[in-house]
């Protein structure tokens, strides 16, 4: 099947299709093979007052389904199911694509797993494994109205960085979601908070991560379980706090290189 380009359509559902495009497959982070940024895409939805896409199989392009410029606050659609995998941007979410619900999907082998680059939009039930970066929360080019949606129930897990905020002015809740180990199987995956403000991790497992915090962010963790070790690197002039937290038995935490309790003072 070739891409489906839903540019300027204002309502449509999408249902039970596979695309496979030319593109590369993907190896692991920093290969110079893996799929790069380009025009091809699986599925384009640009200007959709109302949209519908379920069970989609896409892989080996650029872009597989790529949503932008949602024409009002109360617009908005749904992307249900499905696997799509080897991509430079599994799912991206962009230019003021908001609205939008994601459930269900498989993301895998992609560069960037799924890029929520626009506002209010929500992410539930799904997961994001063998990415260089997992979830990517932010606004690149920095933007405004960027993030302030939710990811709820979230796994992902085994990717080089599982989840990664970047510019976010207006915050993001995380919650149950698990981000555990990196590429390898039980090596450390990380989580990266650059450049933004008001990320909170509610609940859900850490395990085998390295999480950083740059001298500009905000990092809040409730009641999150960590198994395995955590290693926890704050930038002077970043904040942190942790409360609630449980460390199950033989689990390791590091907070800028001392051991760590899991929970703040």
């Amino acid at each position: 099947m070739n891409s489906i380009d839903f540019t300027n359509v204002p309502e449509f559902r999408l249902s039970g299709f596979d695309l496979v495009g030319s593109g590369p497959l993907y190896l692991g982070y920093g290969d110079d093979e893996n799929p790069v940024d380009g025009p091809s895409f699986g599925t384009k939805v640009k200007q959709s007052k109302a949209f519908s896409i379920v069970d989609p199989i896409i892989k080996q392009v650029a872009n597989g389904i790529d949503v932008s410029q949602t024409p009002s606050w109360q617009d908005g659609g749904s992307i249900r199911g499905g696997r799509v995998s080897h991509c430079f941007r599994g799912i991206w979410l962009h230019d003021a694509g908001e609205g939008v619900f994601v459930s269900e999907a498989n993301v895998s082998d992609c560069v960037f797993g799924v890029v929520v680059d626009s506002g209010n939009s929500n992410l539930v039930n799904g997961q994001t494994t063998r990415c260089s970066v997992g979830l990517l929360i932010g606004a690149n080019p920095a933007g405004p109205n960027n993030a302030h949606g939710s990811v709820v129930g979230w796994n992902s897990r085994h990717n080089k960085y599982n989840l990664s905020c970047q510019n976010v002015t207006l915050g993001h809740y995380l919650g149950g979601c698990n981000f555990i180990g990196g590429q390898a199987g039980a090596d450390q995956g990380g989580i990266q908070i650059y450049n933004s403000k008001g990320i909170m991790i509610d609940g859900g497992q850490i395990a085998y991560a390295n999480i950083t915090v740059d001298a500009t962010s905000q990092l809040v963790l409730r009641d999150v379980t960590f198994r395995g070790p955590v290693n926890i690197t704050v930038a002077t002039g970043g904040s942190f706090d942790a409360k609630g937290c449980f460390a199950m038995a033989g689990a390791t935490l590091t907070y800028n290189g001392a051991p760590f309790s899991g929970n703040t003072p």
